[in-house]
């Protein structure tokens, strides 16, 4: 064996060594991260949260809108909309709303999107727009940090969730991605403003998609119970 081989070895076992450096540190930082959530009890709070909220979307909302579609003519209001107004300029206004302090309910653009043929495709896009609209609020509250006249105003305005971010955390960002009475955006700002990082919000935040997507599929039992299975396509 020449030397070049030796170097090769070498240098290879070198990199291996690095590369299992790095998982073991990851795997440190992990399971450090499951005890102290653990300690904090924080999975509780995601398991208690997550039912109370399920249980009253399932009481409140979904009653709404089954006597809303008895009362309501969707059909009309959706042909309206799809006269005077382009899909793209539907999609600009949800954008702006879930950027700047979630103006409009999400379920209104969730039940928009059952008008199409493949409303799964629709639901995806509203999910990475809102996801992206969520970073964007996120930045903003970043940005309100650093300027201590208006980060009191805005802190005083947005402190209860500002309370809750600082004390979950990552759960409470998930909680408020999958389920509304909280509104998202304000959410985000409030992880700005306690300059959260960044890279977990953006981790924690795609649980927006999964939100549309399983809640959009609901709205699509619920309007077009014949076509539910066909919105996955």
């Amino acid at each position: 064996m020449c030397k070049s081989d030796f170097l090769y070895l070498y240098i290879q076992k070198k990199d291996m060594g690095s590369i299992n450096s790095v998982f073991k540190g990851f795997r440190e930082k992990l399971i450090g991260h499951h005890q102290d959530n653990k300690s904090r009890g924080v999975y509780g709070y995601m398991w208690w949260t997550s039912l109370k909220i399920a249980a009253l979307y399932f009481i409140i909302v979904i009653p709404i809108v089954l006597i809303g579609k008895s009362l309501i003519d969707f059909n009309g209001i959706f042909s309206y909309v799809t006269e005077n107004l382009p899909d793209t300029y539907v999609l600009g206004i949800f954008f702006i709303s879930e950027s700047f302090l979630g103006m409009i309910p999400p379920d209104i653009f969730m039940i928009w999107a059952t008008k199409f043929s493949s409303p799964f495709l629709i639901l995806t896009i509203l999910g990475i727009l809102s996801y992206t609209g969520g970073a964007i609020s996120c930045q903003i509250g970043y940005w309100l940090s650093k300027r201590p006249k208006i980060k009191t105003y805005t802190e005083n305005r947005l402190e209860k969730y500002i309370l809750l971010t600082r004390k979950w955390g990552g759960a409470f960002i998930i909680i408020a991605a999958l389920f509304p009475f909280s509104p998202f955006s304000m959410v985000a700002i409030a992880a700005g403003l306690l300059k959260y990082p960044f890279k977990l919000y953006f981790l924690f935040g795609i649980s927006r998609i999964v939100r549309f997507l399983f809640q959009g599929f609901i709205y699509s039992g619920i309007f077009h119970p014949d076509s539910i299975f066909n919105s996955l396509f």
